[in-house]
């Protein structure tokens, strides 16, 4: 017995011994082929694709579908439908696209980041770096900055500037990217889908689980949800799927097994989400809005350009209709599609309280600078006013007046003059104010920074420049000068005394010789000598220049003779019409007439000839003067009484240098007088001669949004097939089975272990609440969008009406101010021959003399203004008349 219990005990351990090696045997295989599939889950999970690689890959598949679109839509410009940021822009982003540091947090803010409800938050926020920087630190040096580090800006410079830098046009143009990406989805839907990956376990069940005394240890490993789907463009559905599990089982039964199943599932819609109109529905829309958006684009670049230029905001965008972020309807598409709009066009004019037209933008800044120029010389000419009146109360002075109030009229004219020159300063000052604001509203469109200095410097204006900045510098120049005259001469008259006649008992004024007086004439010596280098320069320098004004003008009388009886011609044709563009009735139309336009280059001519002999002949005069004081200085002490002494200063000094400046500057402003009616008359407007209805069959044709309107009027149509689909029934059929394979070989799939089913589903419409409540708002939305189809045509003819109404009425208004400006400037002309007479016959100036005056001279810079005004309104409609013809 002995024996027999210690051979049994002996085969008992050797069976544990065994059982054990095996199991730590199986146990390393296990764990060795656990390892493997963990490495290779590893590489498959290793070899995807990093960020950046799908970034570039998303981008690229984007720009297909932009170009795509764009060929279809005839743009030519594929290049400018990039989102990159170009390195100069100040939005370029310097870092790394995929893993931006992170920018600057609020201190609190950043705290719930760390901890947040007394737990400890994510430890790798920073891990990509921090930056304060949001914008590209290096854009500034790329700047065309000058030496003065200013940016000038023609219109051209300004347009690229913005593309370059401005937030909204790199907003609309990510839109437009965005609009590729939701067709990218929806193409996916019906594309070939596949989906798969690997899983790999090992289980360990007790004895009590597994059933045996060793319990049992088991590894699979296999494929995880091998799976193909694929949607139909008639609505088939089909899912393939494969799964495969390879179990080894280590501890136990010391068993292989090898299943697999081979599963498929067809369900094809025969009535509710079948059909093409349906399924397609989505793509279908998707592919329609980045048509449309690609047109959009193309219009709001357009429209950007005419938004730089004259301010015009653009009427249209790029927009989504649905996609991954939002949306309402079918699959976040808005199947409804979105309302009409016929944008811009129409109106300008002279806006309210009939106030001076003009535009925004660019345009507007150039006019603005016109009207602030315009002021200065509307300062000087005041200046010049004030003076004058200022040496007619020093001439007054020189002689006893009859009329004790004649002295004090003048002093109040002199007053009045001084406070026509203040308010206009005050006048400039709130227009430098305003410019200044209208610059940094500018910079902001443009997408610059307000501390940036720029300086808009352009010659699209310089004809509407009536009087060259030359002669206003020579104007100033003589203004300065005549000032410095009369500081002199007013010096000159406080050396006198009043005195009275012992015999007579006439007052009159005497003055005593002394060094005082005679450093005064030296004085008055050293200030007017200046003169005869300002009469060189007008005549060799400033008459040139006018002359060749006048030139201009004679070529281009021709010209407006043309323009002149077009108008006139279209006045008369619609002047009997009920349904005219712009009804003129018994509207006088004379100064269409053009009378006297071809002689006018000779006038101006002869005129600008007789001044330049007066002007030489006042060359002459100045020397005169100039020996007058040096004898008059060199004899003070040889005349026989003070009275003689002040007779002769009074005479050949004091009026002689007064009368002379004062007749240079009349010359110089007759001058000025003479270019500005040749630049007046000379300046041509771009001609526009279009009809209404022409201009209809052109936008018809060419314009974009118009494209667009028709193709959402089509979307709206096209929703009423795809939601009458949800008022049918459910009737699908259905295919599905299975297939297993024999063996321990995975891929040997028979029949035999497999299944096949062949079924039909129904579902009555019983309850349709909800589908036929839609179905009914399609219809309505369809009739809808048909009214508003024809409303959006009739807003486009009223646009395109208003426009050309507007420039019709700019085309006459530009006629009349001509002679407007050159009623002002007579005005000017006669004060000044009033003020002669006066002078001459020894007289003060009139009661009204300095209110006259200084009307005339405001008269004229209104009348500038408004010429101007009605060039740059008229020039802003024709450049958008463009855009909205779409040409």
């Amino acid at each position: 017995m002995s024996r027999l219990k210690s051979a049994a005990l002996k085969r008992s351990t050797l069976r544990r011994n065994s059982r054990r090696q095996t199991t730590r045997s199986w146990l390393r295989r296990s764990l060795a082929s656990l390892g493997c599939v963990t490495a290779l889950a590893t590489s498959l999970t290793t070899a995807g694709c990093t960020r950046q690689q799908y970034r570039c890959k998303t981008d690229t598949e984007a720009y297909y579908l932009l170009d795509e679109k764009a060929q279809q839509s005839c743009e030519p410009d594929v290049a400018s439908y990039r989102i990159e940021v170009d390195a100069r822009s100040r939005m370029f982003d310097p870092f790394n696209p995929d893993r931006p540091p992170m920018p600057e947090d609020d201190p609190q803010s950043n705290q719930l980041l760390r901890r947040v409800d007394d737990k400890k938050g994510y430890p790798l926020w920073e891990a990509n770096g921090r930056t304060n920087i949001n914008e590209n630190p290096q854009w500034w040096t790329y700047l065309p900055l000058d030496e003065r580090g200013v940016l000038v800006l023609d219109l051209e410079e300004s347009v690229r500037t913005a593309l370059l830098h401005s937030t909204d046009y790199q907003s609309a143009l990510e839109t437009l990217y965005l609009s590729a990406l939701d067709v990218s989805s929806e193409r996916f839907r019906l594309d070939s889908q596949f989906f798969g990956g690997w899983q790999s376990s090992l289980e360990r069940l007790g004895s009590r689980q597994a059933g045996v005394p060793e319990g049992r240890t088991a590894i699979g490993t296999g494929p995880r949800g091998l799976q193909f789907n694929k949607l139909y463009a008639n609505g088939a559905d089909l899912v393939v799927a494969f799964a495969n599990t390879l179990t080894w089982q280590v501890a136990g039964s010391d068993t292989y097994t090898s299943p697999s199943a081979l599963r498929f599932q067809l369900v094809q819609p025969l009535l509710r989400r079948g059909g093409r109109d349906v399924v397609l529905e989505r793509l279908t829309l998707a592919e329609r809005t980045l048509l449309a958006n690609v047109r959009s684009f193309e219009r709001y670049r357009r429209g950007f350009y005419i938004q730089i230029a004259t301010g015009r905001n653009p009427d249209a965008r790029p927009g989504r209709r649905g996609g991954a972020f939002g949306g309402a309807g079918l699959g976040g598409f808005d199947v409804l599609g979105t309302v009409f709009n016929a944008g811009g066009g129409g109106g300008g004019g002279f806006g309210g309280g009939g106030g001076v037209p003009g535009a925004g933008g660019y345009l507007g800044i150039l006019q603005t600078q016109l009207q602030i120029a315009n002021q200065k010389e509307t300062i000087i000419r005041l200046q010049d006013l004030y003076l004058q009146l200022a040496d007619n109360y020093r001439e007054l002075l020189l002689t006893m007046p009859e009329s004790q109030t004649e002295i004090p009229s003048q002093q109040v004219q002199v007053a009045q003059a001084q406070q026509s020159v203040y308010d206009a300063q005050t006048d400039l000052l709130q227009q430098q104010d305003g410019y200044e604001a209208t610059l940094d509203g500018f910079k902001r469109t443009l997408g610059l920074p307000p501390y940036l200095c720029i300086e808009i410097k352009d010659d699209l204006l310089d004809q509407f420049k009536l009087i060259s900045q030359d002669l206003r510098d020579r104007r100033n120049e003589i203004a300065e000068f005549r000032a410095a005259i009369g500081e002199s001469n007013s010096a000159i008259l406080d050396l006198s005394t009043i005195d009275r006649d012992a015999d007579t008992g006439e007052s009159f004024r005497a003055i005593a010789p002394g060094n005082e007086l005679q450093q005064q004439l030296q004085q008055l010596k050293q200030r007017f000598l200046p003169l005869e280098q300002i009469l060189q320069t007008v005549l060799q320098s400033d008459l040139p220049t006018v002359r060749n004004d006048i030139e201009t003008l004679a070529r281009n009388v021709p010209v407006r003779r043309r323009q002149l009886n077009r108008l006139k011609e279209i006045a008369e044709r619609e002047q009997g019409m009920v349904c005219s563009l712009l009804p003129l009735g018994d509207f006088n139309t004379s100064f269409l007439d053009g009378q006297g336009l071809e002689e006018l280059p000779d006038e101006l001519s002869t005129e600008l000839t007789k001044l330049e002999e007066t002007l030489r002949k006042q060359l002459e005069q100045h020397a005169e003067v100039l020996a007058a004081i040096d004898a008059i200085g060199e004899g003070l002490a040889d005349m026989e009484s003070e009275r003689e002494r002040f007779s002769q200063i009074s005479e050949s000094v004091i009026l002689g240098s007064q009368d002379l400046v004062a007749a240079i500057n009349e010359n110089v402003l007759a001058v000025q007088l003479v270019q500005g009616r040749a630049r007046t008359e000379s300046a041509l407007l771009p001609e526009v001669d279009i009809e209404p209805r022409d201009a209809l069959e052109i936008a018809r044709n060419n314009r974009r949004d118009w494209l667009n309107a028709k193709a959402n009027l089509v979307d709206r149509w096209r929703a009423i097939e795809v939601i009458a689909d949800d008022l049918e029934s459910f009737l699908d059929f259905t295919v599905s089975g299975s297939a297993g394979n024999v063996g321990d070989n995975p891929f040997a799939l028979h029949s035999s272990n497999g299944a096949l089913n062949v079924g039909l589903t129904w579902d009555a419409p019983i309850t349709r609440i909800q589908e036929r409540n839609d179905y009914r708002a399609v219809l309505i939305n369809y009739q809808q969008a048909k009214r508003g189809f024809y409303r959006y045509e009739d807003q486009v003819w009223q646009a395109l009406r208003s426009t050309l109404r507007t420039i019709r009425q700019n085309q006459l208004s530009f006629e009349i101010q001509r002679f407007a400006v050159q009623n002002a400037s007579q005005q000017i002309s006669i004060n000044e021959d009033i003020r002669q007479i006066n002078e001459t016959l020894g007289q003060s100036s009139g009661p009204t003399a300095a209110r006259d005056a200084v009307q005339g001279v405001r008269d004229f810079l209104g009348t500038q203004s408004q010429l101007i005004g009605v060039f740059v309104n008229y020039e802003a409609l024709r450049r958008g008349l463009d855009l909205d013809l779409g040409t």
